[in-house]
């Protein structure tokens, strides 16, 4: 068994609302960017904070990406940006809060939110994946592409090992 080393994200065309949650984690991930693929499921794998638009991918996010660590036992909320657009920093306070308020985590503090960097790694299961928009509506992608979330690539099972060789012939339960 093996952590997914992929999240996918929501993808809309557009979607109405400033601030859209587009997924979660169940389990933990050490983010190192974004896959983008297009409508004919080309891949292309852009760094964090770059934007997508400078790689040869027609599929785009048009607004701020975020990821929202729940809150921990002091009750702080991490909020660590993925990607960003012209959003300004109160823009994107104001979008944290709705987050924290729509989670009912209403009594929950967070610092300014800053770039995701590799100190801030990996990301808990129960991190949110958030769009935030000033124009009212979202664009993450167009109609048939997809983003994901990408942490490292998944380990290699060595299929001699008697422990997984035991445990491919079990019955399933």
């Amino acid at each position: 068994m093996s952590y997914a080393q992929e999240q996918l994200l929501t993808n809309w065309p557009t979607q109405d609302g400033q601030n859209v949650q587009v997924g979660q984690l169940a389990c933990p991930l050490t983010v190192q960017g974004l896959n983008i693929r297009d409508s004919s499921g080309n891949l292309t794998s852009i760094p964090l904070l770059a934007d997508p638009a400078s790689f040869p991918a027609t599929t785009h996010i048009g607004d701020t990406l975020y990821a929202l660590i729940p809150p921990d036992g002091n009750n702080q909320a991490t909020a660590l940006i993925m990607y960003q657009t012209d959003s300004s920093s109160s823009e994107v306070n104001k979008a944290v809060q709705d987050a924290l308020n729509h989670n009912n985590w209403f009594n929950a503090t967070f610092p300014p939110p800053h770039a995701m960097s590799s100190s801030d790694q990996p990301l808990p299961a129960g991190t949110e994946f958030w769009v935030c928009s000033s124009s009212g509506f979202v664009t993450l992608t167009d109609s048939n592409g997809s983003i994901s979330v990408t942490g490292p690539a998944a380990p290699t099972l060595d299929a001699s090992d008697p422990a997984l060789a035991a445990f491919a012939s079990s019955p399933a339960q």
